[in-house]
């Protein structure tokens, strides 16, 4: 093939990628998480939308102006969403307080909790899908270092839950109202940090049901992919409201744990919509794909805070787990 015919030919590969590209992101926006595939689609798009950037600086450099057009909303949402991780961070200050969320996956054990709180000694542990056996290990194997435990109520169906470790004084502890039909239980647990009050809420919001007809019955409790995805709203709307009344009164507020949803999913831009900080988004500096095998297929896993300043974040070592575990550093407002 000559280069004049070789170089129309990877223009119009451009142009097509960019088509799809942005006609994937119409989609998204009209659909949301109400069908399987828009939500697949969201959930990865750091993958399918990372050549967009490069690609448009080759078409405008090459004066591909028909394939450059395609490609601008995709370049323009990937740069966006994901370029700031790739600005330098000045290097944060002596953190007060270290808070990790990890997602142990039900039934996996307790080797990677384990490796966690040994490697990087977090205050503030927040685990999810904890099964009975899970907790009775951790509550004996854990319990030197950390003194404060509460571990949340198990979700009868699933028959898992979340748990609160902590180096700091649990003070309170009440079960969270308000969440819909499907949602799995949770507690607020407070805590008094250096004698600020702290109001600390494990998270998993509801699971996908991507191949999943109907409601879902006996298989998932939310249901399928459409009801699974107004349940994981309506649970991240009422973790939003808990966590801005509690800052109203004062407290300071971390939220953290399996969101199930990534940037371009609705979930996480309801959790920050009322004041909620997205550490990753404020000190991240690399993807954090948290969810499947390395390098990870979407981001799940965030830690939200209220009142605090983040530093620093960094994932840790997977284990035995289908999630990687996800650390913040932040430092008690001065």
């Amino acid at each position: 093939m000559d280069l004049p015919r070789r170089r129309a030919g990877l223009s119009a590969w451009a142009g097509r990628y960019g088509t799809a590209a942005s006609l994937a992101l119409l989609a998204v926006a009209v659909l949301g998480d109400s069908t399987a595939e828009t939500y697949a689609i969201a959930l990865v798009a750091f993958w399918w939308l990372l050549p967009a950037v490069p690609l448009l600086a080759v078409a405008l450099a090459r004066q591909w102006w028909r394939g450059a057009a395609a490609l601008v909303a995709p370049a323009v949402v990937a740069a966006s969403t994901w370029g700031p991780l790739l600005w330098p961070v000045p290097p944060g200050g002596p953190a007060d307080l270290r808070v990790a969320t990890y997602n142990a996956t039900h039934g996996a054990g307790t080797d990677g909790v384990l490796a966690l709180a040994a490697q990087h000694h977090p205050d503030v542990l927040l685990l999810q899908e904890l099964t009975p056996r899970q907790v009775g290990a951790l509550d004996r194997q854990l319990a030197d270092a950390y003194p404060y435990r509460s571990f949340g109520p198990l979700d009868d169906r699933q028959r898992d839950g979340d748990a609160v470790l902590s180096r700091f004084p649990v003070t309170a502890v009440e079960p969270v109202t308000g969440l819909p039909a499907g949602a799995r239980p949770a507690d607020l647990v407070r805590l008094d940090v250096e004698g600020r009050p702290t109001s600390v809420l494990s998270v998993h919001l509801a699971s996908p049901c991507l191949l999943c007809d109907g409601d879902a019955d006996g298989y998932n409790p939310a249901g399928g992919t459409s009801q699974s995805a107004r349940v994981r709203v309506a649970e991240a709307q009422r973790y939003a409201d808990l966590a801005a009344q509690r800052q109203a009164q004062g407290d300071l507020v971390v939220v953290a744990g399996d969101i199930n949803s990534s940037e371009l999913n609705r979930p996480l831009r309801v959790l920050t919509g009322q004041g909620l900080e997205d550490v990753q988004a404020e000190v991240g500096r690399r993807p954090q794909l948290t969810r499947g095998p390395g390098p990870g297929l979407a981001r799940v896993d965030v830690v939200l805070v209220a009142g605090l300043v983040p530093l620093r974040t960094w994932e840790g070592r997977r284990g035995p787990s289908t999630h990687s575990p996800v650390l913040a550093d932040l430092a008690l407002p001065r």
